[in-house]
């Protein structure tokens, strides 16, 4: 029943990552359509510029030589740069014009760099602040960094049909096995009914009243004898401390009554019995053996608090003493 309940509750979550899974293919289809429609309205002016001599546009002037753009373009990124530290990445700024496509910047706080984009759909690229503030202003580098950017725009809708192909296999994919049902069903609901049978009988049997004669039986045989369940070992020995001191010596040490529960606890333990008294299970020196076990660690430590073998004795001091540190360290070693 706990394999099968674990199975029923795999598959639930499957489903469930399945769902999550589709919702996400679904929302990438849908933006792959959107810019590849974008794209595809921007690509015949791109297409007939291809062949036009070099011609950039920064900061409304255009240049027709690359040298000569270089440094504007460089000084127009800088400037993006020390404006951008004010907004971060939510402001673009426009750096520069190239065959009708217009390039921005934005700053990115966290790695200091600057995310160059396009106003068409294309991949983002980053340039990092040391590229272009220690960057000489007669390099053309950056020049045709945003060249190859606008003319890898046509490959760029190549590369969002074929995600846009596998988004839509993988949205099939799942969707075929959405509903698939638990495999296991027909054992699933045995099992539950043969539970649901058990519990049923359990629960009838306990109602009985055999059995509530027996509950009746067993607590008058506890009022009988004075004891609680769950009181201390005094009133409720368990089978180890009869084995010890004996029904007789248990029963006559019970009998004593009155103070705390430390001290009814106590009494199960020997306390109160005199020096050697074997039935109490002391030695020479009048500590009880259980108290002894106890307190070093050994046997069952319920058997007495936890505490100096002075305290257990009765004899529990106010204050601590200057020697008990060092004597607590030689017990411990």
């Amino acid at each position: 029943m706990k394999r099968l309940s674990a199975m029923v509750r795999a598959h639930s979550d499957a489903k469930g990552r399945n769902a999550v899974e589709r919702r996400s293919v679904a929302r990438e289809v849908t933006a792959c359509e959107e810019q590849m429609g974008e794209l595809d309205r921007a690509l015949p002016a791109l297409a007939a510029n291809s062949s036009a001599p070099f011609a950039m546009s920064v900061r409304g002037k255009t240049y027709r030589e690359r040298a000569e753009a270089a440094p504007v373009l460089v000084d127009s990124l800088r400037q993006a740069h020390v404006e951008g530290k004010r907004y971060g990445n939510t402001k673009e700024f426009p750096i520069a014009e190239l065959r009708g496509v217009q390039v921005t910047a934005s700053r990115m706080l966290s790695g200091d760099e600057m995310i160059v984009r396009l106003s068409v759909p294309w991949r983002s690229r980053s340039i990092q602040a040391k590229d272009f503030t220690g960057m000489d202003t007669a390099s053309v580098g950056l020049v045709r960094r945003v060249e190859n950017m606008v003319g890898d725009t046509p490959h760029y809708r190549d590369e969002l049909n074929r995600r846009h192909g596998h988004a839509l296999t993988r949205i099939a994919e799942l969707e075929a096995v959405a509903d698939e049902p638990f495999e296991h069903t027909d054992a699933l609901r045995d099992k539950r009914h043969r539970l649901d049978t058990l519990t049923a009988a359990l629960q009838t049997s306990a109602d009985s009243p055999e059995a509530k004669a027996k509950e009746t039986e067993h607590q008058q045989r506890m009022d009988a004898q004075g004891r609680e369940p769950g009181w201390s070992l005094a009133l409720n020995p368990t089978p180890a401390l009869r084995a010890e001191f004996g029904d007789a010596e248990l029963a006559r040490r019970a009998g004593h009554g009155g103070g705390d529960s430390d001290t009814r606890g106590l009494v199960g333990a020997g306390v109160g019995a005199g020096p050697g008294d074997p039935a109490a299970g002391q030695g020479s020196s009048g500590v009880p053996r259980a108290v002894r076990l106890a307190y070093r660690g050994q046997g069952n430590p319920s058997t007495a608090p936890i505490g100096r073998a002075e305290d257990v004795l009765g004899r529990r001091r106010t204050r601590p003493q200057p020697g008990d540190r060092h004597r607590d360290e030689d017990r411990g070693r």
